[in-house]
This record gives structure tokens, C-alpha cells and sequence, in this order.
């Protein structure tokens, strides 16, 4: 898929799931109960456990899913993480060589920032979208008050995003917001009843709507 159509994708859809767990095993039936809820687009954080074969599986085994890795951080996560079917890449960070790999290859990237001028930095340096990081602590204020001097930034929290807050974003003027713990987390996975994170995605999916 080109970078494009990805950027399209993820600015309609407007939410993604963001997963960083420790079990990885059922990976298939967190995802598919994810897709149930509406949910289509998920990242999956490369401090996973076994990360990229939990990318590989999903790619695989759902091509609908339009996948991203997160916590990528220079050029040899990037580059596994494409390898192993991500089509977009997310740092917490402003790191120049993921987005140097990212446009090499052409996939759409999430570079991390919190300050204007970091938000700004990662603009130029070819970031398709800031992901504003760490935001909990500020909530959606703060992206009201970047979109003022920046009005045409595509800014995406994760960090502070809930099922229950997910419109307070969107009305401060995210483009789109990934949502993790509060969406799927590991006692979750322990408790083995996933029919919750189906609930959990249509929750957040209907939230989302403009």
C-alpha cells in the first residue's frame, strides 16, 4: 500500500488501537475481536513481546488490517518493522532515522513530540502526523492551544486517550488518536474474555465519528 493512501486511511478512520502487551499469544483473536468492533487500524509497539512476529502474524493473517509498529527507534527497528508488514511507523520521539527510513521506503510515519518547536521539527524533517507525547497530563487543551500557530498539523495523541474521552480530542482538533491500555491491556488478556475489547472498539469507534 503507498504512503498515501495510508495517511487517507488513518485521518478517516480517525482511531487505532495501540498494543503493547506482554502476552502476545493470542495475538489473532485480540486483533479479530478489534476488527468486530470496527476497529481496523493497529499498531503494535515494538517493546511487545516477540513484536515482530506478532506483526508478521497479523499481517498474514489479516491484510484488511492496516498495521503499524510504534516505539520504533532507529534505523534497524524501522527496518524489521517494515519488513514484517508495518505500513506506518510511530516513535515517541523525533527520530531521524526512522523517518529517514520511512520516506526511503515510503511508508507513512508518527513522530513523537511534545513542544511547539519539536512539533515543528518533525514536520520538516518529513513526519506525516506529531504524535503529541506525553499529553495525559496536559489533555486536550494543549492540542487546541498547537493548532492556533499550527492549524494545519496533523496532531495524534495516545498517551491520556480513553474509551470515555475519545470526542474531547477530536473537538480540541486531533487528527486522529490512537488508544491503548484503556482498550485492550494485559489483565484483559488474562482474563480471557475478549468479547470486552469488542465492546471497547465499537464504543470508541462511535465516538469517533465527525
Amino acid at each position: 500500500m503507498a504512503k498515501e493512501p495510508v495517511i487517507q486511511r488513518i485521518l478517516s478512520e480517525r482511531v487505532f488501537a495501540v498494543l503493547r502487551l506482554r502476552q502476545t499469544e493470542r495475538i489473532e483473536s485480540i486483533v479479530e475481536a478489534l476488527m468486530v468492533g470496527g476497529l481496523t487500524t493497529i499498531e503494535i509497539t515494538m517493546n511487545s513481546h516477540r513484536a515482530e512476529e506478532s506483526l508478521y502474524r497479523i499481517a498474514k493473517e489479516f491484510p484488511a488490517v492496516l498495521l503499524g509498529a510504534g516505539t520504533v527507534m532507529g534505523v534497524d527497528s524501522a527496518t524489521r518493522a517494515i519488513e514484517c508488514g508495518a505500513k506506518f511507523l510511530v516513535s515517541p520521539v523525533t527520530d531521524l532515522d526512522m523517518l529517514a527510513v520511512a520516506q526511503e521506503v515510503g511508508v507513512a510515519s508518527m513522530a513523537g513530540a511534545l513542544t511547539p518547536t519539536e512539533a515543528w521539527q518533525a514536520t520538516q524533517a518529513g513526519s506525516d502526523f506529531v504524535k503529541l507525547f506525553p499529553l495525559a497530563p496536559l489533555g486536550p487543551r494543549y492540542i487546541r492551544a498547537l493548532r492556533g500557530p499550527f492549524p494545519e498539523m496533523r496532531f495524534v495523541p495516545t498517551n491520556g486517550v480513553t474509551v470515555e474521552n475519545v470526542a474531547e480530542w477530536f473537538a480540541a482538533g486531533a487528527s486522529a488518536v490512537g488508544v491503548g491500555t484503556p482498550l485492550v491491556s494485559d489483565s484483559d488478556i488474562e482474563a480471557g474474555d475478549l468479547t470486552v475489547l469488542t465492546a471497547r472498539a465499537k464504543q470508541i469507534v462511535e465516538s469517533a465519528k465527525p
